[in-house]
């Protein structure tokens, strides 16, 4: 990206992962602008995304000083250096701030790759039997993590009275596979937390925009 905004700019698609990063903007009152981009193979804004994100994967954040942030966590940290008032991370010495660190990288390093290898098995694999093979391993691995995180869980939010990005990352993800029917039977109270978030009054906007 040659020139950088004027504004924090944000690269996505509609209903993936920055919809995460846009309720935390919204929630922190951040200003933001966004740009909707097609991150398949072969689409017209393909070449956009990859001048700001090499990996060609969304979300990638542009920033006013030339930085480009490329993973959604890193994106919620500075959202919280910029306004810890929203409550997207404990701040340090508070009870629960272990248990997020523990759980949102969990989130983004255990459970987002059953999606980056699960969503588009055939980039991996030649042959039709082994791609199917590795989309049901990795949607079964997927509800196995998230069976993991439900065990854990508190009420209302998962990290019990604290609210977090964790409840922000659940808020998205209950609506990806396995989808909500299997939440509603396995994991109600990840399900709880993420509807909770949904109807915070800067984000349900945004949620509605992007789910429906």
């Amino acid at each position: 990206m040659s020139t950088p905004p004027a504004r924090p700019l944000l690269l996505g698609s509609k209903a993936c992962g920055n919809a995460i990063v846009e309720f935390a903007f919204a929630l922190a009152g951040l200003p933001l602008d966004c740009e909707e981009v097609d991150y398949s193979p072969g689409s017209p804004t393909r070449d956009r995304l990859l001048s700001v994100n090499p990996l060609g994967q969304v979300p990638a954040l542009a920033l006013p000083d030339g930085q480009v942030l490329t993973e959604s966590l890193a994106m919620l940290h500075y959202v919280d250096d910029r306004a810890p008032r929203a409550g997207l991370v404990p701040p340090p010495g508070h009870a629960a701030r272990e248990a997020f660190h523990r759980w949102a990288v969990f989130l983004v390093a255990a459970v987002y790759p059953t999606f980056a290898y699960g969503d588009d098995p055939r980039r991996w694999v030649a042959d039709e039997a082994g791609a199917a093979a590795l989309r049901e391993s990795t949607n079964r691995h997927r509800e196995a993590l998230y069976r993991q995180m439900e065990a854990a869980a508190g009420s209302p939010w998962f990290l019990g009275e604290t609210f977090s990005a964790i409840d922000l990352y659940l808020l998205a993800m209950t609506h990806w596979r396995p989808g909500r029917k299997w939440f509603e039977a396995n994991a109600p109270r990840l399900l709880a937390a993420a509807d909770r978030a949904g109807a915070l009054a800067p984000v349900a906007p945004v949620a509605a925009r992007h789910f429906g």
